[in-house]
C-alpha cells in the first residue's frame, strides 16, 4: 500500500513539473523542494527522492 502511495506521488510529481520535459531555474528550485518534502514526509524513499532530483536536473539540462 505504501508503493503506491509512493508512485502516486511521483508520478504527480513528475505530471507537476516533468510535463513540458524541460525546466527553468526557478521551477526547478521548486521541483527540488517538492521532492525534499515528499522525501521528508515519507511519501517516498531516499532512493526514489535521488531518482526524482536526477529528472529534474536532466529537465533542466534540458536532456530527456
Amino acid at each position: 500500500m505504501e508503493t503506491n502511495k509512493g508512485m502516486a506521488a511521483i508520478v504527480e510529481w513528475r505530471a507537476r513539473f516533468l510535463g513540458e520535459g524541460r525546466l527553468q531555474e526557478a521551477e526547478y528550485d521548486r521541483a527540488l523542494m517538492a521532492a525534499q518534502q515528499l522525501e521528508q514526509s515519507g511519501r517516498v524513499s531516499p532512493g526514489e527522492w535521488v531518482a526524482m532530483v536526477r529528472q529534474a536536473n536532466a529537465a533542466l539540462l534540458g536532456q530527456h
